[in-house]
């Protein structure tokens, strides 16, 4: 008992001792508990004075800078060593990004309609009165196929597209014996009968169309609105068209003397530059709306034929005629696109075609068939339709 008195003893008198000690370090006067000391004067930056130590070895250690070290010392290894490659997308990553490329495909059926055809007179009455126009033949709708073959880098496309439409026909006539009057002037043309064009039995006319494009395009892909992409390329165009007016009487209108065609055929070859924009966007999960506009401003490349023949092949007159002019073509796309796999889309659209400053059969029909003229007149065109395309992406 007497021990543990001792010990509690001793230890109260080392107590005393410390706080004895603390107190007579700390400044005289009266302190404010409200205001903090000064800090402490900060040394430069560098290795602490004192003694060097070894550089620790072994695995973990081997090379080792003694610190702290500076962030503005200069690295003790040549600087291409800690220089990251051009090409290297961060730090984290060891090797450097790859760009990503694919093949694509698509194909599909494509169908144009001339809009409409103009009102020109194709026969008369007895007062001189039109009794039946150009514009009685309704146009049909010409289908073909369209296809593309592109690879894709990143957000670059560089493509190979195009589509054909084959020559199509629209037919239109009209039965009314006595009462047709071609509207033919000048005369009567050596090969045909005195009265010929005059109260005929039957009249018809007909116009045949055929497409075909080819582009070259580049395509590039925003980086901020991905929803956008512009579209530079080269461009080819054809289009040809075709009138012919086939004349028949009098009477039964069974004598191939007494029966005529007038043919008219125009062929317009366009080259050049477009450029175009297409916008896409999600409506819902797994469909995508897309619209795609371009121009092209092009040189054509004209060719004009006429050729009036009689029923057995006779031919009363030739004329031709070529020549280059300045065109320009519009498009505009309008699709419904639906994503069956990660590879695989189907694509449903609306297309309108708008051909300016394009030589035309139906301009070419001169009714002075005794001293015919080749016109040079252009005009516009437009077509619309409907189109289907299978994605394939490789």
């Amino acid at each position: 008992m007497r021990q543990w008195r001792m010990l509690a003893l001793m230890t109260a008198g080392g107590l005393l001792a410390i706080v004895g000690q603390a107190g007579a370090q700390s400044p005289s006067g009266p302190s404010d508990p409200g205001l903090l000391p000064e800090p402490a004067p900060s040394a430069p930056f560098g290795p602490p004075p004192g003694p060097t130590y070894p550089l620790p070895t072994g695995p973990m250690g081997g090379g080792l800078v003694p610190g702290p070290i500076s962030p503005y010392a200069t690295p003790s290894v040549p600087l291409e060593a800690v220089t990251l490659p051009s090409n290297s997308p961060g730090a984290f990553v060891e090797n450097p990004f790859l760009p990503e490329k694919h093949l694509y495909l698509h194909v599909g059926a494509y169908g144009l309609q001339l809009g409409s055809v103009a009102p020109i007179p194709v026969s008369n009455n007895a007062a001189g009165v039109p009794n039946y126009t150009y514009d009685g033949i309704s146009p049909r709708m010409n289908w073909g196929v369209i296809g593309t073959l592109g690879c894709l880098v990143d957000n670059q496309q560089f493509e190979v597209t195009g589509f054909y439409l084959p020559e199509a026909t629209s037919r239109g006539g009209i039965n009314a014996p006595g009462t047709l009057n071609a509207p033919y002037t000048g005369g009567v043309p050596l090969g045909l009968n005195p009265g010929f064009g005059s109260a005929m039995a039957y009249e018809s006319i007909s116009q045949s169309v055929a497409m075909g494009n080819l582009e070259g395009n580049y395509r590039l892909t925003g980086m901020a609105h991905r929803e956008f992409e512009l579209i530079l390329g080269v461009r080819y165009f054809d289009f040809q068209e075709g009138t012919n007016i086939f004349t028949s009487g009098p009477g039964a209108g069974t004598d191939p003397t007494q029966q005529t065609n007038y043919l008219t055929n125009t062929y317009n070859r366009m080259v050049g530059p477009q450029i175009g924009v297409e916008y896409s966007t999600r409506i819902l999960y797994g469909f995508s709306f897309t619209s795609e506009a371009k121009t092209a401003f092009m040189a054509n490349f004209m060719e004009r034929d006429m050729a009036f023949n009689r029923g057995d092949g006779f031919n009363i007159f030739t004329r031709n005629r070529t020549n280059t002019g300045y065109s320009q073509l519009f498009q505009l796309g309008f699709n419904l696109e639906w994503n069956l796999l990660e590879r695989f889309k189907v694509r449903g659209g609306y297309n309108l075609l708008w051909l300016v400053g394009v030589a035309q059969s139906v301009d070419l029909v001169d009714y002075n068939i005794m001293n015919p003229t080749v016109s040079n007149n252009t005009g516009s065109s437009f077509f619309q339709g409907p189109s289907i395309e299978f994605h394939f992406l490789f």
